[in-house]
């Protein structure tokens, strides 16, 4: 009887180290893809759809207007050619 038990005590001794040794689980951790920010116009900080339509610049200045405040640095608009549309209705910033 008691080599029975010394033999059940040292197999759940080993068995305990096998699951302690593997780790019992993972830390890996995937890390997200990071999503590109937007394409900026050449020497700007500018994203091109401003060059590209209207309703998009009056987008961007609409973010601009609740992302900054008197602290924040200015935007460099460089040369960048804004898009206008001549026979769109007015719209509010």
């Amino acid at each position: 009887m008691t080599k029975n038990l010394k033999t059940r005590s040292l197999l759940a001794m080993v068995t305990l180290l096998a699951l302690t040794a593997c780790g019992g689980g993972t830390d890996y951790v995937a890390t997200p893809t990071p999503m590109p920010g937007p394409v900026l116009v050449m020497g700007t900080d500018l994203p091109t759809t401003v060059e590209q339509s209207a309703m998009s610049l009056v987008d961007f200045a609409k973010t601009q207007l609740t992302a900054t405040s008197e602290t924040t640095d200015p935007l460099v608009v460089g040369e960048a050619k804004l898009a206008v549309d001549d026979t769109a209705e007015p719209s509010d910033v």
